[in-house]
């Protein structure tokens, strides 16, 4: 008897495998309270940070104040350079970072591959490049949008690094572009050491020649913001991983810890710098340009211990929308409209101010123009209130998103049920 062929089985078919999982953005209420809050409250200080840009033409001293100015201008400015210059931005960047770090923690929650992670990544970070350059085209040579977008791309090498790896490299990239960044703020005072005048910040009434000006500020402002920006970037990333803002009555005792340790430098280490701002004192040109860095150096340190600030009192109130009171729930309000209440502040800032729109900054003295970035940002948290109460998302966000995400899941500006 003869043993029969085995049977031929034909050949499978293969199977095809699942398309990795869509994430889209995260219903409002479950998003976090204190990483939103402090974004609110990050955006007060860049609008009072900022305010001195718009003042229109005249000398310049230290910190790019004007030195025909009154005594309230004066003690304005010294104010502001102690507890805010250099101190809400970092705070920005921080918060950056961390929600650089929640979008991974989604992904990998997700079981999206590292590959679609990263395209995801760097897609959101092309995206903030290509709004922050129209943002410097059309109103800004401020912006930081682009510089953050820039700080993205290069996070995205740092997102599997271990987080001794995110904290050393944060360290030294933090005194390296605090001394660049402080010597170019401080180095205003050569000018009138070497050339025996001050610096005077020219006043473009042309639109077309203010705007090749902002192109070239941008073009230069923004990698420089990028290496400025990038340290506290990676903390943020390192601060996700153990969800410190997400979870902050977990981790009160590092919270209350930061707050105090962070305010105590950041104030010490802009005494120096805003004292000479204030004029208070006159200070050498080393003496300018080593308190500029100081300032820039510690600034980092003031902004951590901003948001460490928030989410210790948002750990003690309560971490829902519920328990923050009308004041909470109003920075919330902003916070989850950041993007959009931010490119507002340029639109109230400079087309009434700028000498080739409004011209009002043209005269104005630094309290005065302190006094606007605070009606400013009002008038934002007004929007913002108003956007939350009929239940819709900033247009920024609406256009981010849909960029982002395609308009499956972000052809509504509503906001997603929880």
């Amino acid at each position: 008897m003869t043993t029969p062929p085995p049977a031929v089985l034909p050949h499978a078919a293969p199977v095809p495998l699942p398309p990795p999982p869509r994430v889209g953005p995260v219903p409002v209420a479950s998003r976090a309270v204190a990483p939103d809050v402090a974004r609110g409250l990050a955006l007060l200080g860049i609008a009072v940070a900022n305010a001195v840009v718009h003042l229109a033409g005249g000398a310049v001293g230290l910190g790019l104040r004007p030195l025909d100015s009154s005594t309230l201008d004066r003690a304005v400015d010294g104010v502001v350079s102690l507890l805010v210059d250099r101190r809400t931005m970092p705070m920005f960047a921080l918060l950056y970072g961390y929600g650089i770090g929640v979008v991974v923690r989604r992904r990998a929650a997700a079981w999206v591959s590292w590959p679609a992670c990263r395209a995801d990544l760097l897609r959101r970070a092309a995206l903030l490049v290509a709004f922050g350059a129209v943002h410097v085209l059309l109103l800004f040579e401020g912006d930081i949008l682009g510089a953050y977008g820039l700080t993205g791309l290069l996070a995205v090498t740092f997102v599997r690094a271990s987080d001794r790896a995110l904290l050393v490299t944060s360290a030294i990239v933090l005194v390296a572009s605090g001394v660049v960044g402080g010597a170019m703020n401080g180095a205003i005072v050569l000018q009138e050491v070497f050339l025996g005048e001050p610096f005077v910040i020219p006043v473009e009434e042309s639109p077309l020649a203010a705007l090749a000006t902002r192109a070239l500020s941008g073009l230069f402002g923004a990698p420089l913001g990028a290496f400025i920006a990038l340290p506290l970037v990676l903390l943020g990333m390192w601060g996700a991983r153990r969800s410190v803002l997400e979870r902050p009555a977990e981790h009160v005792r590092l919270l209350r810890r930061t707050a105090v340790v962070g305010l105590t430098v950041s104030v010490l280490g802009a005494v120096p710098f805003a004292t000479a701002v204030a004029r208070l004192r006159d200070p050498s040109t080393g003496d300018a340009i080593g308190s500029a860095i100081l300032h820039e150096v510690t600034g980092a340190a003031g902004g951590v211990a901003f948001a460490a600030l928030v989410g210790w009192v948002v750990a003690a109130r309560g971490t829902t929308t519920a328990t923050l009171g009308p004041v909470g729930r109003a920075l919330r309000a902003v916070g989850t409209r950041s993007l959009t209440c931010y490119l507002l502040q340029s639109v109230l800032f400079v087309l009434p101010l700028a000498a080739w729109a409004g011209g009002l900054g043209r005269g104005m003295g630094s309290a005065q123009v302190v006094a606007w970035a605070i009606g400013v940002w009002l008038v934002t948290v007004g929007v913002a209130v108003a956007l939350e109460a009929a239940g819709r998302r900033g247009p920024a966000e609406w256009l981010y998103r849909r960029l982002v995400y395609g308009r499956a899941t972000a052809s509504t500006g509503r906001l997603p049920a929880a």
